[in-house]
């Protein structure tokens, strides 16, 4: 699949057909990030070698890229309107303050929709309220101050 397709359906996801709110490489590197942090959530391979991802993401493993691209879209946009301005005069009003809120707000509602498919596409990753993802089957490690084997040791 090539890098240019999915940058046109995130560029559609995100409403911006005209391309007024994101340039072409900003977009190029949400889906840059989508696809390594994805490979890596999902413990698959998928590699990007020049403008070709591989192996090619289809159905949910596609959709999962572009919500993590939405993610990070978000992500771009809290960033570049934290300095957003509120001003008036007279009768004229202009606020845009709200707009990191409001961008953050969508990252966190993108970002449960992708952990819950996440979930459903592999139940044996569970992500916690910590957003932390757990495997099952480890077990932690105790340590416990014993006596030494050994009765000519000098540690215990």
């Amino acid at each position: 699949m090539l890098l240019t397709d999915l940058i046109s359906d995130l560029r559609i996801d995100l409403s911006d057909p005209d391309a007024s709110l994101f340039q072409e490489n900003t977009l190029e590197r949400c889906v840059r990030k989508a696809v390594y942090k994805f490979s890596r959530d999902a413990k698959l391979t998928l590699t990007i070698s020049g403008d070709n991802i591989s192996p090619d993401p289809e159905g949910e493993t596609r959709e999962l890229l572009l919500l993590l691209g939405q993610i990070h879209a978000c992500q771009v946009m809290r960033s570049a309107t934290a300095n957003a301005f509120s001003f008036s005069s007279g009768d004229k009003k202009v606020d845009k303050s709200k707009q990191p809120e409001h961008w953050a707000k969508l990252e966190l509602d993108l970002q449960s929709e992708y952990d819950r498919r996440l979930e459903a596409l592999n139940p044996d990753i569970q992500i916690n309220d910590d957003n932390y993802m757990i495997t099952p089957g480890l077990e932690p490690v105790i340590y416990e101050q014993g006596i030494c084997a050994d009765e000519d040791c000098e540690c215990c």
